[in-house]
């Protein structure tokens, strides 16, 4: 009998502790979700308001100072670009990013340019807008940075292009910490 009642009781607080972790599992969950989702309204909102403040801006970056710091050994992090059509047609845009040429990475860096570019997750990447018309999810940029990245800021150049020639360009500066 003794046994019995133990095993009982054992089983009801594992059920409880059971039960309450998954409580717990579902609640950070649901907190990181609800996260993710604020951050994402607030970079729409902030290229909203710097593509309102200047209607003929062709391209918003966000952060829009610019200036972004990765820690070695990050992977998944980086910045969003937006685009505008200025142009009544729809027109599908590439876009290119590469360590800024005027850099002299090699003597500032100690590094190769094609290393540099290497922790870009896509180099290049296409955007189709119809006429008269803005991004309306942006596309994010990201870099993996290795543990063994020199501490430097390096400039990335965006080229955005119409049809090959040049629509509009901009510079990130990136600081590895």
């Amino acid at each position: 009998m003794e046994m019995s009642i133990g095993t009982i009781v054992t089983i009801v607080l594992l059920v409880t502790v059971l039960i309450l972790g998954l409580i717990l599992v579902r609640s950070i969950f649901t907190a990181g979700t609800n996260s993710v989702d604020k951050i994402g309204e607030k970079v729409n909102s902030q290229i909203d308001e710097l593509f309102s403040n200047d209607e003929n801006l062709r391209m918003a970056i966000y952060p829009s100072d610019y200036k972004l710091k990765i820690k070695q050994g990050t992977q998944g992090q980086g910045f969003a670009i937006s685009l505008q059509n200025v142009n009544l047609e729809a027109k599908a845009f590439t876009y290119e990013l590469s360590v800024d040429g005027l850099f002299d990475i090699q003597d500032k860096c100690k590094i190769s340019k094609t290393s540099a570019e290497a922790w870009l997750l896509a180099k290049r990447g296409e955007i189709n807008l119809a006429g008269s018309q803005r991004m309306q999810i942006p596309e994010l940029i990201l870099f993996t940075i290795p543990e063994a990245a020199p501490k430097c800021t390096i400039p990335y150049k965006i080229d955005v292009y119409d049809a090959g020639t040049l629509y509009t360009s901009g510079k990130v500066f990136v600081t590895i910490v």
